[in-house]
């Protein structure tokens, strides 16, 4: 996952404030990130489509 690609996954709720995907030292994804929006309604709104869904094989929560 590149973080352009899990950005865009999220803007179409709102303005994101915070993107940010974690990587071993060595750059190997560890499967998790962060999104920060702008405003909690927009948040609510990522939050209430993708709970529990997946991308790639990853859940999120």
């Amino acid at each position: 996952m590149k973080e352009e690609g899990f950005r865009q996954l999220f803007t179409a709720f709102g303005a994101l404030s915070d993107c940010s995907l974690k990587f071993t030292k060595d750059g190997k994804f560890r499967k998790f990130g962060f999104i920060g929006f702008k405003s909690e309604e927009e948040a609510q709104a990522a939050l209430n489509h993708f709970n529990k869904s997946f991308i790639d094989t990853s859940q999120i929560t």
